[in-house]
């Protein structure tokens, strides 16, 4: 992934605020281009707001891996991955979705959300035993 999990639980929760408060006022944009992204909307039922949500509510615990390098979009901040669990609409289990975001470095543009999907491989979390 180009990335390790090595961030303390401050530079999460700064990273996280900032994150945040500019989307906030500006939004998140998403790679929307990205098929498996809309497929786990559809698998888990779930709207675009709602997803926005998840994101707004993630935590320090949450965190995965980062700050990594971001290939998408060099000159705008590093990327950072999440992992959360989201039981369908009629589910028992959690599944887990994987996410991968950055802050926007131009002033008065929206975050980025590139990756919100059902996770591929396994993430093990520095803060956080269980999704």
């Amino acid at each position: 992934m180009g990335a390790d999990n090595k961030a303390t639980r401050e530079e999460i929760e700064t990273f996280l605020n900032e994150f945040k408060e500019k989307s906030k006022v500006f939004g998140i944009n998403y790679e929307i281009d990205k098929e498996e992204n809309m497929q786990t909307l559809l698998d888990l039922e779930m709207s675009g707001t709602e997803r926005d949500k998840f994101i707004l509510n993630l935590n320090i615990e949450d965190y995965y891996q980062g700050p990594g390098k971001n290939q998408s979009s060099p000159n705008d901040g590093d990327v950072w991955m999440f992992g959360i669990g989201i039981k369908k609409k009629r589910g028992r289990k959690k599944i887990p979705i994987y996410i991968k975001i950055y802050i926007t470095k131009a002033k008065g543009t929206a975050n980025y959300c590139i990756s919100f999907h059902i996770a591929k491989f396994e993430m093990n979390f520095p803060y956080k035993t269980e999704l």
